[in-house]
């Protein structure tokens, strides 16, 4: 009798639930979790005062004089890579929950780089479920917020642009 060894390998894994992801996958995880590294190491390397009066590079706030949502994370993510929380959360309150986002994508990613394990799957429903999306509501609403402030002239909010 012979056994295809195909169907031998994919019972064996789906019995023991150690699913591999394929050597495009393994690639695709390293290079988002490279990225997420430089992303991250930037925001240490860079000091603050090189972004605190750098380039207006937010397409909608250059063209509005306005900004949007994600105005100020840059900001807001290399002042708390230098420990500055005060600064962190005046840039964009959401820089520190956007960071840790950032950290652990980027941990999962290069994690499943190495093993070859399934934990972008997870992140990626964790990133779509209803909680997240609530975040990303709260985010968009905190930016339309910051847009009524900077347009009327209130000052709740400190200029970023």
């Amino acid at each position: 009798m012979t056994v295809d060894r195909r169907s031998a390998d994919s019972s064996a894994s789906s019995t023991t639930g150690q699913r591999r992801i394929d050597a495009g996958a393994r690639v695709t995880a390293a290079g988002l979790g490279t990225v997420g590294l430089a992303a991250l190491a930037t925001t240490v390397v860079v000091q603050p005062e090189v972004v605190a009066d750098g380039p207006e590079l937010c397409p909608f706030a250059r063209m509005t004089g306005l900004p949007c949502p994600a105005c100020g994370l840059t900001r807001s993510w290399v002042a708390l890579g230098h420990g500055d929380l005060e600064a962190t959360v005046s840039f964009n309150v959401f820089g520190p929950v956007f960071m840790v986002l950032a950290i652990v994508v980027t941990a999962v990613a290069l994690w499943s780089a190495a093993t070859g394990a399934h934990g972008l799957d997870r992140v990626r429903a964790v990133l779509t479920s209803r909680p997240m999306l609530i975040v990303v509501g709260l985010w968009a609403g905190y930016g339309l917020v910051r847009l009524a402030d900077a347009g009327f002239g209130w000052g709740w909010f400190p200029a970023i642009t």
